[in-house]
């Protein structure tokens, strides 16, 4: 697994716990709005960290923090991802996976091995705008669908999250969307910042009305829907 960034202390990214955040190289998306866009497409070999200079760092965090979060990228993709976390995990932290759900299988295996605590899947759009909102000609939705359906089913805990863009998210039929995730625990929607980090410049951010409007529809269907950064 290719790590080409850490965060050594986060009270932002696992929600009520203080963790340390790696994040990987690949990633099979090109989300105009992603803000780690650069870092990792101009990421090479020079920049990768040394994983067990990382685990050595980690031990002497004993006691100070409480989780580590795998991040992206998508960390899937990583063919050593599980050896990695079993590693961390030895360590006694709990284990956070961000994933944007392309490879339910994997997700579903390292569920079943009891490797993750918490899992945070990302929702890019309804299904007609999917592959758009990734920056991609096409993607398999089914697996998508998969993984949603993993994670709410064997997650010990999850969220969903959307981060909403205008240019993306104006045309989003909601009914299609609130089905893709109908019966969730929790989901995010999140304030688009534009950053310098981001693939495609001057995108824009969904008002707070709109947002509003659409975390009202939503909580028809969805246990818990909340405004993150409005």
């Amino acid at each position: 697994m290719a790590i080409v960034g850490i965060d050594k202390l986060s009270l932002l990214d696992y929600e009520d716990k203080v963790s340390v955040v790696l994040f990987s190289q690949a990633c099979n998306m090109r989300c105009p709005f992603c803000h780690n866009g650069a870092a990792i497409l101009g990421a090479s070999k020079e920049d990768e960290l040394d994983f067990n200079e990382i685990l050595e760092f980690l031990k002497t965090r004993k006691g100070l923090i409480d989780a580590v979060v795998f991040t992206g990228g998508e960390p899937t993709m990583e063919p050593d991802l599980k050896v990695k976390i079993k590693a961390v995990r030895d360590l006694g932290f709990l284990i956070k996976l961000d994933t944007n759900g392309t490879n339910p299988e994997i997700v579903e295996s390292l569920l079943d091995e009891g490797l993750i605590d918490y899992v945070a899947m990302d929702i890019k759009n309804c299904p007609n705008l999917y592959a758009e909102t990734c920056g991609l000609k096409f993607i398999n939705v089914e697996n998508i669908k998969k993984s949603i359906s993993i994670i709410m089913a064997k997650a010990p805990d999850y969220e969903f999250r959307t981060t909403l863009v205008k240019e993306f998210h104006e045309r989003m039929d909601y009914e299609a969307f609130l089905n893709l995730i109908k019966g969730a625990k929790k989901l995010f929607l999140q304030k688009f910042v534009d950053r310098d980090g981001c693939i495609q410049k001057g995108l824009h951010e969904v008002s707070i009305e709109e947002a509003n409007k659409l975390r009202d529809y939503l909580a028809t269907g969805i246990l818990e829907v909340t405004l993150r950064g409005y």
